[in-house]
């Protein structure tokens, strides 16, 4: 019996519940994971993740990363090719949710030929299965998935190891089982069987409980498909069960929507709607919004078939708004509405089922759904008899009736005739009145007929399951064992050779490999970051948010060298300088170009042998340094550190005979003690800056070093720093007395300090 519309449609989103990817992944890279979990509710996130992703790492071409210097943290952070295959996949999935179905395949492909280029079989039959799945639920092109599929028993045979592997034999599984639901779908129910039965036997070498249920399940939902109520009830049962033992939540409600489903075409509401409501309660809590849809839906089309049509019109108003509220684009919003305005014409809501009824064919037309069109007519033809226009009635019902019986929709065929009969009665035509209730009574006897026929069958097909499993069961147990220990001891001597030899030519390669990224590094580290003049490390590379810092990187470079000021912003306690040489600034005029080169390369030399580890030193501008230690000397004044500077700086300028003065501003991290990251990386340079233009501001013409420190007091909040512009919170922040300022003139001599109180008072 051909399938309708509905039965293909339901069959694909059920089966899409059950199929060759049930298995939940597990991601290494958190941010996979999190890209896979919004694939449901948010596919737009879950692509923005990936391409983040995919752009902040530069891709390793080493596929062992135990062979990398890192630890467990680090390994999250490195993008290898196999991460960046299951990257691709994600976002092909999320692209196929959001229809945009050539860029989805034009991703498979890219995931595709990276898995090629680095041998990685086992996941580019993964990805081939995605490409079949995608060609089958959002291209709807059966015919190329089927080829697809073909072609992937063809690549495991020469891509496996080992003989039946169990790694390969889930590949296996999964592909008989989606070409078994094809198959379903295309109502081929020899080629749809013969792909189950395989399934199974692989399954029986899996072995695993969740495959089992999983398994069931979809037998289930094709015996429903095919009107095998028996078995299907049976075979879901048996998955039930299994669940309940396992306890194993998900495929539990999976199995309560096929039972719903299964109950509800057997009339029995009661259970139907019970197993409906279960399903609908585990998706709420688990917020799956796409299956509570789905159940809201089912529980809705039970209750107007018990004539309970407020509830109905309430659940399918309901599941229209999650479908709205999470774009859920798998279902067909237009049945969903064709139900609504069915709902309404049964409360003799005219004019609402009229609206829905356009809204409805609006959809059709758009997605060429000639199941929903034709249904939309043949509602449009009740709808005008209960307005009294039986001249336009009988008309649309015609229309229906003739695409109705194209399609071969028997029940729809039935509702037809039966509204057509009503339609010439109330015309007064009671010839063709009889000739369509007559047509009825034909149709309704053929369709008896058929069912009894199939339960027949059905019990002739039963008898000669469990026969075969009776016979069959031990003998291919038997021959399975044999198979076995013949392929393992046969394949056992060459996988050690492959492996052996593999190993050397990997080693060699690794090895040439390593020192051409060592010389490349060094180059690199020379040529982009340090400064060209005075060779000292620059802030080029200073990242605008400090979370970054939080990710330890396998190269140490990535956090020193390329800018990274603080290292660990949650354990780091770091004082700062930021020191101005004004001398710097009139080298190259008073000099010239080369003498002042020259001798800008000696001080940043000299400044690189002073400074030992773990300090660091930085050229900020030209005429502007910054230096960083950890903060060992809290108890100490600032002017240590000034003094030290200072010293540093003139020990050079006195060897070469020259004159400077010196403005230091000065900070320490965490600025705020409280809050240990609520000033970032850049905006502390900023609070340096400041100092530093204070230290100008307040130079004494009498001492070559002028210095300012600001420090945040103990009580000082931090939401008073978050306005987006630190240097107007610190200027707030001083005048409210929340930051303390300490300067060299508040270190000078008393008779120092007189004179300068004296020269204030002078010039103010």
């Amino acid at each position: 019996m051909p399938m309708t519309h509905t039965q293909r449609l339901i069959s694909a989103l059920v089966l899409i519940i059950v199929s060759t990817k049930v298995d939940a992944r597990n991601y290494t890279t958190p941010i996979l994971t999190d890209a896979h979990q919004l694939l449901a509710t948010q596919p737009y996130q879950a692509i923005e993740l990936i391409n983040q992703y995919l752009m902040s790492q530069p891709l390793t071409q080493s596929l062992n990363t135990s062979r990398l210097q890192i630890n467990k943290e680090d390994e999250n952070h490195i993008r290898t090719p196999l991460k960046t295959i299951k990257a691709l996949q994600i976002k092909a999935t999320a692209l196929s949710k959001i229809n945009q179905s050539d860029a989805a395949l034009i991703t498979i492909h890219e995931a595709r030929v990276l898995a090629q280029e680095h041998a990685l079989h086992y996941i580019e039959i993964e990805t081939y299965l995605l490409e079949a799945n995608l060609q089958w639920h959002i291209i709807q092109d059966e015919k190329q998935a089927i080829e697809i599929l073909n072609s992937i028993e063809t690549k495991i045979i020469e891509f496996e190891q080992i003989g039946l592997n169990n790694k390969w034999q889930k590949l296996r599984y999964q592909t008989h089982m989606q070409q078994a639901e094809i198959y379903a779908v295309l109502d081929d129910q020899p080629n749809a069987e013969k792909h189950f039965q395989k399934a199974k036997n692989h399954l029986q070498e899996i072995n695993n409980p969740k495959y089992w249920i999983q398994y069931q399940l979809a037998l289930g939902n094709y015996y429903l498909m095919v009107q095998h109520h028996r078995l299907a009830l049976d075979t879901v049962l048996k998955g039930y069960l299994l669940a309940l033992e396992q306890k194993d939540s998900a495929n539990i409600a999976k199995a309560d929507m096929v039972l719903a489903r299964l109950f509800q075409q057997r009339n029995v509401y009661d259970k139907a709607l019970e197993h409906a409501t279960h399903a609908a309660d585990y998706h709420e809590r688990h917020n799956q919004p796409q299956l509570l849809s789905r159940a809201i839906g089912l529980m809705a089309l039970i209750y107007e078939h018990q004539n309970r049509h407020n509830l109905a019109l309430i659940h399918y108003f309901n599941a229209l708004d999650l479908e709205r509220q999470f774009k859920i684009i798998q279902r067909p919003s237009e049945e969903l509405r064709l139900n609504i305005a069915r709902v309404y014409l049964a409360l003799f809501n005219y004019p609402k089922a009229k609206h829905y009824l356009d809204q409805a064919r609006y959809l059709a037309q758009q997605a060429q759904n000639e199941n929903i069109l034709s249904q939309i007519l043949l509602l449009e033809g009740q709808w005008m008899l209960a307005q009294g226009k039986n001249k336009q009635a009988i008309e649309l019902t015609k229309q229906a009736l003739l695409e109705i019986e194209r399609l071969e929709l028997i029940n729809l065929q039935l509702i037809a005739e039966e509204t057509l009969s009503t339609a010439f009665e109330k015309k007064g035509d009671y010839y063709n009145a009889l000739a369509s209730q007559r047509r009825y009574e034909k149709l309704f006897k053929e369709t008896q007929t058929t069912m009894v026929k199939n339960n027949a069958e059905l019990f002739k097909q039963q008898q000669r399951v469990y026969e075969r499993a009776l016979h069959l069961d031990k003998m291919e147990e038997t021959q399975f064992t044999h198979e076995k220990s013949v392929y393992l001891y046969q394949w056992i001597l060459i996988i050690l050779a492959i492996i052996t030899f593999s190993f050397i030519g990997w080693s060699h390669y690794h090895r040439r490999q390593i020192k051409t990224l060592q010389k490349r590094l060094c180059q690199l580290k020379s040529d982009f970051y340090t400064h060209p003049r005075s060779g000292l490390k620059n802030l080029r590379m200073l990242n605008e948010r400090l979370p970054t810092s939080l990710q330890q990187s396998s190269a140490y470079f990535e956090q020193c060298v390329l800018g990274e000021i603080i290292h660990e912003p949650l354990s780091d306690r770091l004082r700062f300088a930021l020191f101005e040489i004004p001398l710097l600034k009139h080298w190259y005029q008073q000099e010239g170009y080369q003498q002042a080169l020259e001798l800008e390369q000696k001080f940043g030399q000299y400044l690189n042998e002073q400074i030992c580890e773990p300090a660091r030193l930085y050229h900020f501008s030209d005429a502007l340094f910054l230096y960083v230690e950890p903060n060992s000397r809290l108890h100490t004044e600032p002017q240590q550190l000034a003094q030290s500077i200072e010293k540093l700086v003139m020990n050079f300028m006195q060897q070469h005979n020259l004159q400077t003065k010196i403005k230091i501003g000065m900070a320490e991290y965490p600025f705020l003690p409280r809050a240990y990251t609520a000033i970032n990386a850049r905006e502390l340079l900023d609070i340096l800056l400041m100092a530093t233009q204070d230290a100008r501001l307040n130079a004494d013409e009498n001492h070559a070093l002028s210095w300012t420190h600001y420090q945040a007091i103990e009580a000082a909040p931090a939401a008073f720093f978050a306005n987006g512009n630190i240097r107007h919170a610190c200027q707030q922040g001083i005048e409210k007395g929340l930051i303390r300022i300490q300067r060299s003139k508040d270190q000078l001599t008393p008779e120092t300090k007189e004179a300068a109180i004296i020269e204030d008072f002078e010039t103010h």
